[in-house]
Formats: C-alpha cells, structure tokens, sequence
C-alpha cells in the first residue's frame, strides 16, 4: 500500500481543496447545520448537488449511476478533504454509503435504473429500519411483518433509532416473512417511500437537544412486489451487507477524528483558563493532545489500510469492526476533551461561552456512532471471533 498520493490524485486533492475553499464559509456551514437541527434538507440537498455537479459525491460509482467511474482511493481523498474543510455534516451518507452500494450488488436492475441515479444526485434522501424495541444488537430477533397480499406486501410493526427518517424520502426496511421462530431466515428487505400512507414518525428527544432518531410506527402499509430487495425471506444477507458498508462508512469516521482533533487544538490555542493561562502552556495539556495526534493518525492511516485489502465494489470484511471501534472510541474521547477544556475555561468570556452548545453537542453526539453499525461490545466479539479466530 502507497500512502503518497499519484500525480493524479495529488492533482486532485488540490484541484478538490481550491473547490472547497471556495465553496465554503462559516455562514454556510452554520445555515446548513442549523437546517439539519430545524429538519429541514433543503440546505444540504443544495450543497450535496454542488458536490455532485462538480463530480466529487459518489466519484467511485459507475457512470450509469451517477459516478465518475474514480479508484475507492478517490473516495478517500474526498472524505480526508471535506474533514479537513470542516464541511457540513453529511446526511445522504445512508444513501451514498451503504444503501446505495448494497443495491449496486443484490437490487434488481429495475431498482438501481429508478433509485441510484437520484441516490447520487441528492433527489433521493434515505434511512434505513433495522432496529427495535427488543431488537437492537439481536437484529434477528425483529417482530415487524410483512404479509403478503396478492402482488403487494402489508407491513406492520415498529422500527427505533432511525436516523434522519423524518426528512427522508425512502427507507430500507428489514421486516419478518417467516415464520416467528425463523430468526435469520425468515426476513426480507423492502424499499418504501417514506410518504407511504400508513407510516407515522415520531422524533426522539435527545440529550444534546436534536432529534435526529425517530420511531417509525408501520400500520398496514401496502407495498408492491417491485419493492422487494433481493430474494423473499433472504434479507438477512442484504442486512449483513449492508451493515458491512455501514461499518466502512462508519470506519471513514477516522477523517471526522481528524476533525475533531483540530477543533480540539484550536481551542487549547484560544481558549484561556480563569487565570489568565493559555492551555498550550500546560505541560499535560501538551501530552495529552501528542497522544491524541498519535491515535489520529493511526486511524487515518487505518482508513487507508483497510480500503486498500477491499477488493472493488465488495463489502468489507471483519477488519472494517477493528476501524470502527478504534475511530469512534476516538472520537468520542477527543469530543469529550472538548468539553471538558471548555468547562475548564474562563467563562466570563463571552466567546467561550458561545462555543459551549456546540462542544457539548458533539460530545454527547459522539456516543452515538459507538452504538450505530452495531455496538463497541458487538465489534469486540467481531474481532474475537473473525479476525482472532477465538472460540465463541
């Protein structure tokens, strides 16, 4: 693995930098950020346009899709670039990063012709229904059905912690066909405009203020065959490649510790404590920030590492669970630093006080991604199991 960057790929990271530069402000930052907390994906929608336009969103994907056809390492540079652009937060990344490439192997050709095009462009916004109520880490456990009615499918059921849902146009569910004992075997996955009738959403509260999860109540929702992702009752293998992807994306969560880490440093620069001193010119302050520069680039590295063993257009394998509990352990740590410094703070100063709901939202946020794509518990038992090869 090469970790310099092509002639090619350095003429494109620069050629991609001036772009974001230039596209780029606090005052758009903020206005599409705040959006996203309103629930409204206007803003972002514009943005992820541009991006596409500019064939930068999805750049890996075939052109028939909406891609330009570019190398996974393109990808990469993409991601390292907007962390480092500070850009906003990304909410087709359910789409671009794992529903779509799911669909790229087991939808039909009828479903990537209709859905993949306007997943690239951002005219499609997803979401996903996998979790439960009493199944959450135990995904086979699910009780939502789907009955078959003639050429149509009714579903029923409750889907938690779906992310975004309340400004999606389409979900992915997984749902139970089988029999009620059938655990993986019995499941099937289903694309549903969110705009179905039947489907109710209810926004969960959080800690940091936002409801970016939902309930989703299915009450005799009608869908057509055509709706069916893969084979009746093979849902499981859509679910686990998908969640494989979710895993990757979630792993790319090491650029975002490169962002974490230089918002991090910037406030130990401007930030002073009640007595006048700046943070840089503690001793601890400068030994725990090496260590985390340290850990950082390991997991910017790992992004790197565990790209290059994906064979192209495959889901990743166990490694993806290693980068995934490293990068949001991380991430967590780092946003949970923020805070801390902040509270450490001289907060007589108006400026620091104005940073603090933004620090403390992205420290209680951060927890988060250590539970999606499976918990820091699950990857453990991953990594036992697949990579270590230790006994169940």
């Amino acid at each position: 693995m090469i970790l310099t960057d092509s002639p090619k790929e350095a003429s494109f990271r620069a050629e991609l930098r001036a772009w974001l530069r230039a596209q780029l402000d606090d005052a758009r930052r903020a206005r599409i950020e705040s959006a996203i907390v309103a629930g409204d994906p206007g803003p972002s929608r514009e943005w992820h346009r541009q991006l596409h336009d500019a064939g930068y969103a999805v750049r890996s994907w075939p052109k028939a899709y909406g891609g330009q056809d570019g190398a996974l390492g393109e990808d990469l540079i993409l991601f390292e670039e907007l962390a480092l652009a500070d850009a906003p937060n990304d909410i087709f990344r359910v789409g671009t990063r794992i529903i779509g490439p799911m669909l790229m192997k087991l939808g039909t050709q009828a479903q990537k012709e209709r859905l993949l095009p306007d997943t690239a462009n951002g005219t499609c916004l997803w979401c996903q229904g996998f979790s439960e109520p009493d199944a959450g880490s135990d995904l086979a456990s699910l009780r939502t059905r789907a009955r078959r009615a003639g050429e149509r499918f009714v579903l029923n059921g409750q889907k938690i912690w779906n992310t975004f849902g309340h400004m999606a146009d389409y979900c992915l569910f997984l749902v139970r066909t089988g029999e009620a004992g059938s655990r993986h075997r019995g499941l099937s996955a289903f694309v549903v405009p969110m705009d179905t009738p039947g489907i109710t959403i209810q926004p969960i509260p959080q800690i940091s203020g936002r409801s970016d999860f939902n309930v989703l109540f299915l009450d005799h929702v009608e869908v057509p065959e055509s709706a069916l992702v893969g084979e009746l009752d093979e849902g499981w293998r859509v679910a686990v490649t998908m969640l494989d992807f979710e895993r990757r994306g979630l792993a790319a969560i090491g650029f975002d510790c490169l962002r974490s880490f230089r918002r991090l440093h910037r406030l130990a620069a401007t930030l002073r404590r009640p007595d006048a001193m700046c943070f840089l010119d503690d001793p601890v302050m400068v030994r725990r920030l090496a260590e985390w520069d340290i850990q950082v680039r390991i997991a910017v590295l790992n992004n790197h590492r565990f790209a290059a063993m994906v064979p192209e257009g495959e889901p990743p394998g166990a490694e993806a669970s290693m980068q995934k509990l490293h990068a949001t352990e991380l991430n967590k740590a780092l946003c949970g630093a923020a805070l801390e410094l902040l509270m450490e703070a001289d907060l007589t100063n108006e400026a620091a006080r104005a940073l603090l709901p933004c620090v403390a939202e992205d420290a209680y946020g951060a927890f988060g991604f250590t539970v999606g794509g499976g918990t820091a518990q699950i990857q453990r038992n991953i990594i036992a199991e697949r990579v270590l090869g230790l006994p169940r």
